[in-house]
This record gives C-alpha cells, structure tokens and sequence, in this order.
C-alpha cells in the first residue's frame, strides 16, 4: 500500500498549484510516519493508509470510492463480463445458504447441483455465519482450479459431495426474452456490462423474426453499468448520427458528445414501452431517457432514482483501483438526470427541479433529476405474510423439496388446492413471524394507550383516579384480547384473503418453474428454469399487463407521444 501512497502524492503534486496545497500533502504524510514510529501498538500500514484515502474521498459523491478486493474483483466483473467460478446464483433461505439456480451449460449445472439445493461447506469451510459476498468470494477463484460443495437436498433428504472445476463464467444481464400470443416481445435487462448490448440484439433479433407487433424493454431494478452499451443499446432504435447524450466535465476531453453510430434495426412503426422504477438508475435513465426525449418509447412505471454521473477509473496497482466522478451526462432534451444536489453545493445540478424541456416532437419532460414516466402505474405491494414467506425462504424450500409426480403443466405449472394444502401444512411447522395489515400500527396505539398515566383524566382525588384506570385498564384487556383472536384467525386461514391466494400462488408458480423447468421435468418449452420463472411472474404483473394493453392500443400509445394541445 506504500505505492499507493506514494502514487497519490505524487499525482496531488503534479495536479496542486499552490503552496498551501503541498504543506497539507507533507502534514498528512508527516502525521502517516509519526503514528507508524510512534503508536503505543504495532499499526495496520495497509488499513490505516486506506481509511487516509477513504477519509480523503468522504466530502466528494458517493460514486467517488477507493476499490479493493471484492469490490475491485465486481468491478473487473463488470468491465470484463466474466468471472472465474461454478455458475450458481446463492442467496440466504431461513439462515441457509442456497442455490437459487444454476446458470445452463456451467459447472454446477452439469454436474447436477439443483434450486433449492443447501451449501452447508465450501472446501473444509462450514457456511454458517457467511454472508452472501463471503461465500461468492469463497466460491469464485482461478479458472481451472477445483471447489468442493457439500450440499443437502431437500427433497432427496441426503447430503451430496460435488468437487466441480471452475470455469469462465459470463455475466448474464439479458436473463430472458420472449413473446406473447399477441406478438408483444419483452426483454428483461438486469444491469450493464461487457456483453449487455450484444445479448440484447440477439434477443431482438430473435423476437423480430416472431412478427413483432410492440416490445416492451423492463429495466426495473437495473442500477445502470457500462455507458457505452446503453449506447449500443439506442442504437436499434434510432436514425445513425441521432444524438443520443452528451458529457461535460471539467477538461475538454471529457465533453462529449454520443450519436447513434448506425441505421436503426427495428422499424418506427413497432411500438415500445420502457419499464422504470426507482431502482432504475445511470445506464438504464440513459437508455429510458433518450428514448423519451427521442419520442421513440412511452415510459411506464415509477419515477427512476437520478443518478447523472459518469465514473472514470484509475488503477493504482495491481490490488487498487481509483474510481472518480469525471463527468455529469444529458440527455437529448439537455435534462441532467442527477437528482437534487445532496452535496448543497450546487457542484452536481444544473438548474432547479421545476425546470421543463422539450422532446423532439413538442411534448413537455421535466428536469431535476431522475426520470418522470408518461404513465405513472404504482407496483402492487406484496401482502405482509407473502413478504415474510419471501423472506423466509418458504416457495424455494418447498417446492423444491415437493414431489414432482404431482404436478401438471399449462402454460406454467397448475397450482391446484391440493398443493395450497399441502403448502399451508408446510408453513405451519414454521415459526412464520410477520404483522398483518393493521397490526403493527394497532400494537402501536395500544402500548401508547397503556403507557399514559391519569395525569390527563378530568378526575380530581385519588381514589376515582384509581377506579377510572382500573375501567379503562379492563377495557383495554378486552379491545387487546379481541384484536389478538382477530388477527390470529387471520394468519390460521390465510387463503380466506384473497390477495393473500394471489401472491401465494403466482410465488409457488414462479419457484416451482425455477426447480422443474429445464430439467427432467417437460414444460414444453426452451426455456430453462430462472427463464421460466421470469416469463410466469409477468401473469400478475399489472404494470406489464397495463403496459402491453396500451402497446396494443396504437390509438392510446400515439396519443401519449402526442405534444399536449
């Protein structure tokens, strides 16, 4: 770390201009030195000089940040579009780490590791008390080198021992395309990186030989990546040479202008839809952004998170890398999309928020960060028991454990109320801890109304003061008692709320698809069980069921690209 050291001095001399400058360089170095030779303890060099750094990088942005170890390796992930491993995505089920799915054609995949599947050591490694990140670190490692997974599985009730080798990995960030029985094609796009353009043009192309009638582009919770394959993204949709963005920092090299660098592949007269959300950030306001400026798509959804900055990155040495926010990126109508300065220093917002802009065709944007979608649609919120069943892991660890003898296929997987049943017993060995619609604000007020003493009751001596709380305390047994049967009546049956049903369903749908789909199972089509999964989650989607309606609709769609009159 002394030659990162040594690197930012040398960088902050060559940049600083004045005297006060190098006096603060030689204090900080001077204080480095002191504390090395003197601390009552032997230091850390190597954290001590990357908290100097960080500290340094505190006042800035955010995205200004010194990269090290799993944060450099995610960037160089991102950079290179693969990664050494075993191709399984993981995550926490009820404190277990799990396979949520092997990617087709990897490692894990050929070897036979399942969804649903337990990792409970990696090597001699036990994964209890790992986070997420620590077993990925664990997990990933040199292409070519072996990995040992012991893992249990559920529904074969063993312990299985896989020894698989790693291999190269690529980043899949276009998870899954397909098209509707109406000829809509939708694309789903994850996040940006190295191959992110090419694997969305070959999905486009492959719904454009399907007589596609509207597409529909969802970069809900994709938090943006590489600029430059947002903008082989636009490419497709527009005229060559179409300005597309343009960049301003503070050296010329970093004023930019971005223009389509060919002839659209997709012809006017298909409609598309964007879908946003306030998980949409950079890359993917890029791509919404101009589309809307350009009047080439309606924008569906949320108002999109607002971030308009653009990193450069510079290494330091083979273990660090440097990255800084060079430039702030507009969009065709000139919005800057960084939302409202949090800095209050007018550093990183051009304008104010009720700034207004115009689209080539006229119609009215407005500016001061983020994305404003033409058709505001609200996504449904999960109900409090499927949110904790989500949580807990519930859909995954019995669907993977359940018989697959018993299930039927129909355009998805058929929930039947046998498998409600069988569900519904599954969760009741469960300690499934949640609180209803109502109940926490209920507790809220209750224990509010416990906590007040008889300061406040219009009786004047001390023995009706008493009589008067031992009423209201009898009453406040009866209102709690009659409250708590209510609500524990509600979690015994709950299939009686319907909204309850809906979501339990489409979620044993959407996890059955992912541990079935692609095997020995026959779903009577290609695709593999994490695309199956995302194909039948759009059948309760109601932005996306709003939003191919409206595609269909072409009266309504150009309505909505329409300046107002």
């Amino acid at each position: 770390m002394k030659q990162i050291l040594t690197i930012i001095f040398i960088a902050s001399f060559c940049y600083g201009s004045n005297a006060n400058e190098e006096a603060m360089l030689n204090l900080f170095d001077e204080a480095y030195y002191k504390l090395k030779a003197s601390y009552v303890d032997s230091i850390n060099s190597e954290e001590v000089i990357k908290s100097g750094i960080k500290g340094m990088l505190k006042p800035l942005d955010p995205y200004t940040k010194l990269l090290v170890g799993s944060s450099k390796d995610r960037l160089e992930m991102l950079t290179k579009g693969k990664y050494g491993g075993v191709g399984i995505s993981i995550g926490f089920r009820k404190d277990t780490l799990t396979v949520l799915s092997p990617m087709e054609n990897s490692p894990a995949y050929n070897e036979g590791i399942w969804p649903g599947d337990k990792i409970i050591q990696v090597d001699s490694i036990s994964t209890i008390g790992m986070t997420t990140s620590d077993a990925a670190d664990i997990i990933r490692g040199e292409m070519g080198s072996e990995v040992v997974l012991h893992i249990y599985r559920p529904s074969e009730r063993k312990k299985i021992k896989f020894t698989l080798t790693r291999a190269s990995i690529k980043v899949r960030d276009v998870p899954y395309c397909g098209i509707d029985e109406n000829g809509i094609g939708y694309i789903r796009v994850t996040r940006f990186s190295r191959h992110t353009a090419n694997d969305f043009r070959k999905g486009l192309m492959k719904l454009k030989k399907e007589d596609l009638k509207g597409l529909v582009i969802d970069l809900r919770g994709n938090s943006g990546g590489l600029l430059s394959n947002a903008i082989s993204i636009l490419d497709e949709f527009v005229d060559r040479n179409t300005l597309l963005l343009y960049t301003k920092g503070r050296t010329d090299k970093n004023n930019k202008q971005f223009r389509a660098r060919r002839n659209k592949s997709i012809s006017t007269d298909i409609p598309i839809a964007v879908l946003i959300n306030r998980g949409s950030a950079s890359a993917s306001e890029i791509v919404s952004g101009a589309l809307q400026d350009l009047d080439r798509a309606i924008i569906i959804g949320d108002k999109s998170f607002g971030k308009g900055l653009v990193q450069s990155v510079f290494p330091l040495n083979d273990t660090a890398t440097l990255k800084i926010t060079t430039q702030k990126y507009y969009i065709p109508s000139g919005r800057l999309i960084q939302k409202e300065d949090y800095l209050k220093n007018g550093v990183l917002t051009d304008g104010n928020k009720d700034t207004t802009f115009k689209t080539i065709g006229g119609r009215t944007v407005k500016g001061g960060g983020g994305i404003d979608p033409d058709i505001f649609i609200e996504a449904e919120k999960l109900p409090p028991l499927v949110q904790a069943l989500w949580r807990d892991g519930a859909f995954l660890n019995f669907c993977a454990s359940y018989d697959k003898k018993k299930l039927t296929y129909n355009n998805g997987i058929q929930i039947t109320d046998e498998i409600l049943d069988d569900f519904l017993v599954f969760i009741k060995d469960d300690s499934i801890d949640y609180n209803d619609y109502g109940e926490f604000y209920y507790k809220k007020l209750l224990g509010s109304l416990k906590k007040r003493d008889g300061m406040n009751n219009p009786k004047s001596n001390l023995l009706e003061k008493i009589q008067f709380w031992k009423k209201k305390k009898t009453y406040l047994d009866i209102l709690s008692s009659e409250f708590n049967v209510y609500y524990e009546n509600r979690k015994n049956y709950p299939y009686r709320d319907k909204d309850n049903k809906k979501w339990i369903i489409n979620g044993l749908e959407r996890e059955f698809s992912r541990v079935t789909c692609g095997t020995s199972f026959d779903c009577f089509n290609e695709n593999t069980g994490s695309q199956e999964r995302i194909r039948v989650s759009l059948f309760d989607d109601i932005i996306y069921n709003e939003t191919t309606k409206i595609l269909l609709d072409l009266n309504q769609y150009y309505d909505i690209l329409s300046p107002e009159k």
